[in-house]
């Protein structure tokens, strides 16, 4: 690919048919060589699209001109695009093409001679290097984006139930066996609670259960009507079975006392 010193001084003085045997011979073309650094273009630049000749905008049927670009030994680089992800370079020296770099399937070419380095990419830009001299930078490899980890989406906190709070009793009294009764007057479904002053319990009274004993002691729950209803704690005959009606307001509103027998 070298064209020397000498040829050129010699084109000056040549004419005619001498001038023609300045031009390179094909010795000069590229060697095939390995992949090398790929990076901004080394010891030259790209040049308009305004200094190609005439006759360069096409090569082959689709191929069109994309850039000049000048080599590290002072050599010319005229690209081309062939077609979709394809590009060539034609390199020259002394105005005569000695070889041709082609890139396809999104894989530079490379290509070595006397000593000049050039490296055609799949984006039809153009590197080149000399023996000895600083050779271009590699382009970091792009690192794929990760992708972001979904975050595990939180399962919802299990709320336990709350337990209903117990009912308030609507009344409360002491008996006169000095134990409590509790009235709770729910729709339908009266209750009263008897415990001892302790906290005890001694029994519960409902419509399914409405009587209980407790140490000489009966509790009846007594349904008036028009669901209205009553508790009479009543003493045992050998006490004298004397009695005491509470309503469910815990309000004392009979109170029978027994005749006694002499």
């Amino acid at each position: 690919m070298r064209v020397t010193r000498r040829s050129v001084r010699t084109a000056a003085v040549a004419t005619g048919a001498a001038a023609a045997l300045l031009l390179p011979p094909a010795a000069g073309a590229f060697a095939a060589e390995g992949p090398a650094p790929t990076g901004s273009d080394q010891a030259g630049s790209d040049r308009a699209g305004s200094d190609q000749a005439a006759g360069d905008l096409t090569v082959g049927d689709q191929s069109v001109f994309w850039r000049n670009v000048d080599l590290a030994d002072g050599s010319l680089a005229k690209v081309y695009q062939d077609g979709p992800g394809r590009f060539s370079a034609q390199i020259y020296a002394g105005g005569a093409l000695i070889d041709t770099l082609v890139s396809t399937d999104g894989k530079p070419a490379h290509g070595e001679n006397n000593g000049l380095h050039v490296v055609l990419r799949p984006d039809g830009t153009v590197s080149s290097w000399l023996d000895g001299g600083p050779k271009p930078e590699p382009e970091p490899t792009p690192k794929p984006t990760p992708k972001p980890t979904p975050k595990p989406t939180p399962k919802p906190a299990h709320k336990p139930v709350p337990k209903p709070a117990p009912r308030q009793a609507s009344a409360k009294v002491t008996l006169p066996d000095g134990n409590t009764a509790r009235f709770h007057s729910g729709k339908g479904w009266p209750r009263v609670e008897i415990t001892r002053s302790n906290g005890k319990a001694v029994g519960t009274l409902d419509l399914k259960h409405p009587t209980a004993a407790h140490h000489g002691w009966t509790y009846k729950l007594v349904d008036a009507g028009k669901r209205h209803y009553k508790l009479a704690a009543i003493d045992t005959p050998k006490q004298g079975a004397d009695s005491w009606v509470y309503d469910f307001q815990g309000r004392l509103i009979e109170k029978y006392t027994a005749q006694k027998t002499a």
